[in-house]
C-alpha cells in the first residue's frame, strides 16, 4: 500500500468531456437557434385547402450520433396573403395548438394520396404549417432503445432551446409513416403518437369505440363535449353507360381533312365522393354496431373530385402526331434515296416524252386535269408512278390539296384577302390554305399511313404536280394572290411565286392573266364581250401636231398615257409615261441572298451598282423610247418628282412647271443616275431584256421543292402545322361549351410563343437552345389544352348528360363552378346535398355498377334500395377537445385522427399535459 499509484495506468477517463449524445444534444440546440424557432409569430387562421395550395419552404442539415447520419428538415408553408396574427400580443397560444383546434383543417387536404414531395403527411393528418422532422438519412431506426434516446434528446433540446414548433422523429420502416413528436409552450407539452395497423380493431370500427380510447387516453375530464367530424369517402372507378367515347373527327383515318384531337381512352380514373359531417358533438349522434346516425344520404355536405390519368401515361392524339412529325428534324433522305431512280424518271409504259410533261397525280386519280383547258380525261392509266406506303385508295387525298381537279369537290379553297393579313399573327400562311393541307396531311400521313416514306410519298406526289401545272400554266388553288408576301412562310411563298411566274407566261405568250380567267381556266366573259377603249381626241390631234417632227428611227415607242399636261424640259411635246416591264418579285431567300452578295460586293463594286440599277436601267430606256426628245429632268420629273425643284414665278409671269432644277443629290457628279442615264438607250420595254425570266424562276422553285430532305419539308411545313393546331384547339375547345380553366390566357400564350418562334431562324439540336427544343416546349404548353379539354368532355359525359344539347353541352353558372373546381383538383361541394341532380346523377352509376354486379339488366329501373350508396372506401374522424377540465382548470387541446380505410387503420393523436402538475 505504500508503493505510489501511477496516474498514467489509472483514472485516465476524463468526465469533463462532452459525450456523443451530448454533443448531439447540443447540435440539435444550436439548429433550432439558427432556424430562429424559439421566436416563430403566430400567424392568421387559414384558408380551405389552402396547405395543399401554398409554397412549401424545406431546409436541411445533416447530423450524427454514434454512427447514424440524421438529417434534421424543417417544413415551413408559405401562404399568399397571411399576414400575423393581429391577436398576437394579446393570445400566447402556440402556433401548433390554434392549427390543431382550427376547423378549417378539417379534411383540407385536396388528396390524401398525394406523392410526399407535394406535401408532408405531418401536415396532412395534423394540419400543421410549421415543424421539424429528424429522419435517418439511411437505414430505418427501429430498434426501440435507439428510438427512446432519440426522443430523449429531442425532448431536452426542445425544453432547452424554448422551441415551440413541433418536432418529430421518423422510426420504424419508411413506407409505414410513424412519426412519434414533441411540441411544449410554457407550462403545457403536447406529445403526438401515431398508430398504424394493416386492418381495422374492432372496437374501433365506429365512433363509440374511438370516443372511448380517446377519453382513456386523456384521463381528465373536461367541461365541453368533444367535437366530432366524420367524412365517408365512396369511391367510383368503373364506368358503363357513362364510359368516354372519343369525339367524333379524332380518328384520322375517318377524316384526313384535320388534325386529330383528344384521348383514345377516358382519361378520367376515378371519382371520388365525400359525405362530411362537421363540429358536431359527441352527446347528440350514436355511432356504433348496432345503430349510426350516419346516414350518407342526410349528410349536410357533399362534395366531389376526380382522379385523372397521367398525361404522359396517355397518347393524346395531336401530341402524338406532332411529336411524331417532329422526329422528322433531323432526317437526311431526299426524295432520290427513298425512291430511287422512280423519283426521277418513273415507271410507266408508253412515250418516255409523257413523262416529261405527264401528271403523276393524272395518272393516279382518273379524273384529274391534263390540259391547259382543264378538260377530264375519260380514260386514265391507273398505274401508281412511285411505289410507297400509302395505298391509290388514300391518296384521294389529294383531291383535298387540288380541289380544282374536281368539279363536284367539298374542299374548295375560300378567298383569301391578302390585305386582312394581321402581320403580328403566326408567320405561316392565311389559314385554309393550300399550304396548311399540305401541312396537315404529312404529319397524318407520317402518323398513320407509313411514317418517312408516306411523307416522301405525299411531297414527291406535290412536288410533280407543281412541275405539271408550270408545265401547263394552270393556277395553284388555295394561294395567296399577288407578289411573295413575306409576312408569310416560304413555302407559301415559293407557291406564290410559281402563279407569278405562270401569270407573266401566260400574258407574254398572248393569253390572259389568271385575275380575268374563270375557275376553270377559261377567259371571263361576266362583264362584256365588247368592251373597247377609244383614244381620246387630243391624243389623236397631238399626234397629227407632232408628225414628222421625228426622224424615222427616232419615233416615240411605248407609250402607255400622257403624263396629264406636263410638257417636257426643253421641247413643245407632252411627257408621256413608257410602257415599263413589271416589277420582279422575291421571296424572302431571295432577298436575303441579294442582301448577302451587295455586303459582300463592299460599296465600290461595278457589280454592285448593276445589280441595284438593273431596273433603273430598264425604266430609263423605256421612258427613252417613248420620250425622244426627253432628258434627265424629264425623267426625274416622272420617275422621283422630290428630286425636282421648281423655281419661284412670278406674278406677271406664266406659271411654267417646267421651269426648274435637279435635287443637290441628282448633281453629284458620278453619281448612279447619271451614269445610268448616259448609258441607257432608248428601246421599249417588249424589246428589252427580260427583268424577270419567268421560266428561269419557275424551274428554281420547281428544283426548290424537289431537292428537300426530309428534316427541310418538315422545317417548311412546322410552322402552318402549329398554327393549324392552333385553330384546331379553338375549334375543339370554344365550340364544345366545356369550361377548361385559364383557357384564355393559356391560349393567348400559345398564340405569343408560335407568333415568335415562327419568325426565328432554325438553330441546329447540337445548340444550346436549338428550335426544335423550343418547338417541343410549345408542343407541351397545347397539349395541356388538349387535357383538360379531353377529361372536361368525359367529366361533362358522366355527370352534365342532362345539360346535353345535341354534340354539345349547355352548362349553367354553378355546373361551370363545379367543373372548374374538378379540373383544378379541387374539392367540388354539390349544391343540396343528396338532391342535386349532379348528386342524383352519382346515384345512379353508382346503381348501375350495383346491377352489373348482381347480374342485373343495365337497362332496368333502378328501385330505391338500388337507389344507395355502396360500404365507404374509408372513413375519417376527427376528435377535438379544449378548454376547461373539471378538477385541473384550463386544459390543453387534445387531436385525434383515425384514418379507417380497406387495408389500413392509422391514428394520429396529438394528447397535452401539463408539465407543472405531471
Amino acid at each position: 500500500m505504500d508503493n505510489e499509484i501511477d496516474d498514467n495506468e489509472f483514472y485516465q477517463q476524463d468526465f469533463t468531456t462532452a459525450s456523443e449524445w451530448e454533443v448531439f444534444n447540443a447540435r440539435l440546440e444550436e439548429q433550432f437557434h439558427e432556424w430562429k424557432l424559439p421566436f416563430v409569430e403566430t400567424k392568421a387562421p387559414l384558408n380551405r385547402n389552402e396547405l395543399s395550395l401554398c409554397e412549401w419552404n424545406v431546409v436541411k442539415e445533416n447530423v450524427y450520433f454514434a454512427d447514424s447520419e440524421l438529417t434534421i428538415a424543417r417544413y415551413c408553408a408559405k401562404p399568399a396573403n397571411n399576414p400575423t396574427s393581429p391577436e398576437k400580443m394579446k393570445s400566447q397560444t402556440c402556433q401548433a395548438f390554434k392549427d390543431l383546434l382550427a376547423l378549417e383543417n378539417n379534411f383540407c387536404i385536396l388528396d390524401e394520396r398525394c406523392d410526399d414531395t407535394k406535401i408532408h403527411p405531418i401536415a396532412r393528418w395534423y394540419g400543421l404549417r410549421d415543424f421539424v422532422v429528424v429522419y435517418p438519412t439511411k437505414s430505418a431506426i427501429t430498434n426501440e432503445s435507439q428510438i427512446r434516446v432519440l426522443l430523449s434528446s429531442i425532448h431536452i433540446a426542445v425544453a432547452e432551446s424554448n422551441c415551440e414548433v413541433p418536432v418529430f422523429v421518423q422510426v420504424m420502416e419508411k413506407r409505414r409513416k410513424v412519426y412519434l413528436g414533441v411540441c411544449e409552450s410554457r407550462s403545457t407539452r403536447l406529445t403526438f403518437d401515431i398508430v398504424h395497423l394493416a386492418s381495422t380493431p374492432p372496437t374501433c370500427k365506429y365512433l363509440s369505440g374511438l370516443l372511448d380510447m380517446f377519453k382513456g387516453k386523456i384521463g381528465i375530464p373536461y367541461v365541453d363535449p368533444v367535437v366530432v367530424s366524420l367524412r365517408l369517402t365512396y369511391t367510383l372507378n368503373k364506368f358503363f353507360s357513362s364510359a368516354f367515347s372519343n369525339q367524333p373527327g379524332a380518328d384520322t383515318r375517318s377524316d384526313i381533312t384535320c388534325l386529330p384531337w383528344g384521348a383514345p381512352i377516358d382519361p378520367v380514373t376515378e371519382l371520388l365522393l365525400y359525405c362530411d359531417w362537421n363540429q358536431v358533438a359527441e352527446n347528440v349522434v350514436l355511432d356504433s354496431q348496432n345503430h349510426s346516425d350516419f346516414d350518407a344520404l342526410l349528410a349536410p355536405k357533399w362534395s366531389l373530385r376526380a382522379r385523372f390519368q397521367d398525361s404522359n401515361e396517355i397518347c393524346y392524339q395531336l401530341r402524338e402526331c406532332l411529336a411524331e412529325y417532329m422526329q422528322l428534324n433531323e432526317k437526311p433522305h431526299t426524295l432520290f434515296d427513298i425512291f430511287g431512280d422512280a423519283f426521277a424518271f418513273g415507271t410507266t409504259e408508253g412515250n418516255p416524252l409523257d413523262l416529261l410533261t405527264e401528271s403523276k397525280i393524272s395518272k393516279i386519280l382518273p379524273n384529274f386535269p391534263s390540259s391547259k383547258s382543264y378538260e377530264h380525261k375519260s380514260q386514265m392509266q391507273n398505274k401508281r408512278t412511285i411505289d410507297g406506303p400509302i395505298g391509290e385508295d388514300m391518296l384521294t387525298m389529294l383531291y383535298f390539296m387540288f380541289p380544282d381537279a374536281d368539279s363536284n369537290s367539298p374542299h374548295s379553297y375560300d378567298v383569301f384577302d391578302s390585305d386582312s393579313f394581321d402581320p403580328l399573327k403566326i408567320k405561316s400562311a392565311p389559314a385554309g390554305s393550300l399550304v396548311h393541307r399540305l401541312s396537315t396531311l404529312l404529319a397524318i400521313c407520317n402518323a398513320n399511313y407509313g411514317g418517312l416514306r408516306a411523307v416522301a410519298q405525299l411531297w414527291a406526289e406535290f412536288t410533280q404536280e407543281m412541275r405539271y401545272r408550270v408545265e401547263r400554266c394552270i393556277q395553284i388553288p388555295g394561294v395567296g394572290t399577288g407578289f411573295p408576301d413575306s409576312r408569310t412562310c416560304l413555302l407559301h411563298q415559293k407557291l406564290q411565286m410559281l402563279n407569278v411566274c405562270m401569270e407573266r407566261r401566260s400574258i407574254r405568250e398572248g393569253g390572259l392573266p389568271f385575275a380575268m380567267m374563270s375557275p376553270i381556266g377559261k377567259p371571263s366573259h361576266e362583264d362584256s364581250d365588247d368592251e373597247f377603249f377609244d383614244c381620246a381626241n387630243e391624243e389623236e390631234e397631238e399626234k397629227e401636231r407632232n408628225r414628222g417632227k421625228h426622224a424615222p428611227w427616232n419615233k416615240p415607242e411605248g407609250r402607255l398615257s400622257r403624263l396629264g399636261d406636263m410638257m417636257l424640259v426643253d421641247s413643245d411635246e407632252y411627257l408621256y409615261v413608257p410602257v415599263t416591264q413589271e416589277p420582279v418579285p422575291k421571296t424572302e431567300d431571295q432577298l436575303e441572298d441579294d442582301a448577302e452578295v451587295m455586303l459582300k460586293l463592299g460599296p465600290g463594286s461595278e457589280l454592285r451598282a448593276q445589280m441595284m440599277s438593273a431596273s433603273l436601267l430598264s425604266d430609263m430606256e423605256s421612258f427613252k423610247a417613248a420620250n425622244p426628245n426627253g432628258k434627265i429632268e424629264d425623267f426625274i420629273r416622272w420617275y422621283s418628282p422630290r428630286d425636282w425643284i421648281e423655281d419661284d414665278q412670278g406674278e406677271k409671269e406664266e406659271p411654267n412647271p417646267r421651269k426648274g432644277r435637279l435635287s443637290s443629290r441628282m448633281l453629284i457628279p458620278g453619281n448612279t443616275w447619271q451614269s445610268v442615264w448616259g448609258n441607257a438607250k432608248p428601246v421599249p420595254a417588249r424589246r428589252q431584256k427580260r427583268l424577270f425570266d419567268d421560266a428561269k424562276e419557275a424551274e428554281k422553285v420547281t428544283h426548290f421543292l424537289e431537292s428537300r430532305n426530309i428534316g427541310q419539308i418538315v422545317q417548311l411545313t412546322l410552322a402552318c402545322l402549329f398554327h393549324t393546331a392552333v385553330l384546331n384547339v379553338k375549334e375543339n375547345v370554344t365550340t364544345s361549351s366545356i369550361v377548361v380553366p385559364d383557357y384564355e390566357s393559356n391560349y393567348d400564350k400559345v398564340i405569343a410563343q408560335c407568333c415568335k418562334l415562327s419568325r426565328e431562324l432554325w438553330t441546329p439540336s447540337n445548340s444550346r437552345m436549338n428550335s426544335i427544343a423550343k418547338w417541343e416546349a410549345l408542343l407541351q404548353d397545347i397539349s395541356n389544352i388538349e387535357c383538360l379539354s379531353s377529361v372536361s368532355q368525359s367529366l361533362a359525359h358522366k355527370l352534365f348528360t342532362h345539360r346535353r344539347v345535341g354534340d354539345t353541352f349547355d352548362l349553367q353558372a354553378k355546373d361551370k363552378a363545379v367543373m372548374e373546381s374538378l379540373l383544378r383538383g379541387y374539392e367540388a361541394e354539390l349544391a343540396d346535398g343528396a338532391r342535386g341532380d349532379i348528386s342524383l346523377k352519382l346515384l345512379n352509376l353508382f346503381s348501375e355498377v350495383k346491377r352489373i354486379q348482381n347480374e342485373q339488366p343495365i337497362d332496368e329501373e333502378p328501385t330505391n334500395q338500388m337507389q344507395s350508396l355502396p360500404n365507404p372506401s374509408e372513413k375519417q374522424f376527427t376528435l377535438r377537445l379544449s378548454g376547461k377540465t373539471l378538477s385541473k382548470g384550463d386544459g390543453g387541446p387534445q387531436f385525434l385522427r383515425a384514418i379507417l380505410a380497406q387495408n389500413e387503420f392509422r391514428l394520429c393523436g396529438a394528447f397535452s399535459q401539463d408539465t407543472t402538475f405531471f
